[in-house]
């Protein structure tokens, strides 16, 4: 027989690199996907006149707030909740972490705001009522109470992300009465929870957040 490879060596070759291809094909169709999701996921920065308001808080905060320290921001306030509710009001923000320690900045700072048509800044006095109404749709059904008073809660927590607690409207209790609407979130306990409510006009007529403490 002539020296080489027999036909059955041949034969046992191909069969086994079949499936090393296949391996490698699967292999590059998975980076490709994690690629293109992770560049669907990455924000569009802003353009026009978001950007113009960005630079306009951010100019504000160093006049303000020099030397200030964030984890997060200056950037756009990005919750689909709180744009849904605030037709046409864009917020700006910057966010320090609650630690249940000092943080790790000198003059740790967060804060919300927005920028009117003539370029003055506002921010958020997250303790008064009054401070949400402001471009606020008013509610006339229980879902709108919730979705509205969800976004309320989000600001008043100051975290476009949600990472302590997460406001989805479906976790609200809504009591409605001749008064309005009674929209109650617990967090987590009979003793922590926050209630948004609504006049029965549908105007918002109270705010009161009331999260466990960082422990």
């Amino acid at each position: 027989m002539p020296h080489g490879r027999g036909p059955g060596e041949r034969s046992i070759r191909g069969r086994v690199g079949i499936p090393r291809s296949a391996g490698l094909l699967s292999c590059l169709v998975s980076i490709l996907l994690c690629v293109v999701q992770a560049a669907g996921q990455r924000t569009v920065p802003d353009q026009g006149r978001p950007a113009e308001e960005l630079e306009i808080f951010k100019g504000w905060l160093a006049g303000e707030h020099p030397g200030y320290g964030c984890d997060e921001g200056p950037a756009r306030f990005r919750n689909g909740t709180v744009e849904a509710a605030y037709e046409g009001r864009r917020f700006y923000y910057v966010l320090t972490y609650p630690r249940g320690i000092r943080p790790p900045f000198q003059n740790s700072l967060s804060l919300i705001a927005y920028v009117d048509e003539n370029a003055a800044v506002h921010p958020l006095n997250l303790s008064s009522v009054e401070t949400y109404r402001p471009g606020l749709r008013r509610v006339s059904t229980t879902e709108e109470a919730r979705q509205v008073a969800a976004a309320i809660l989000i600001l008043a927590m100051g975290d476009p992300g949600e990472r302590r607690w997460k406001f989805q409207g479906s976790l609200f209790k809504v009591k409605r009465s001749r008064k309005g609407w009674v929209c109650t979130y617990a967090h987590g306990d009979a003793y922590h929870t926050s209630q948004v409510r609504f006049d029965r006009k549908g105007v918002l007529s109270a705010v009161s957040c009331n999260p466990p403490p960082v422990p």
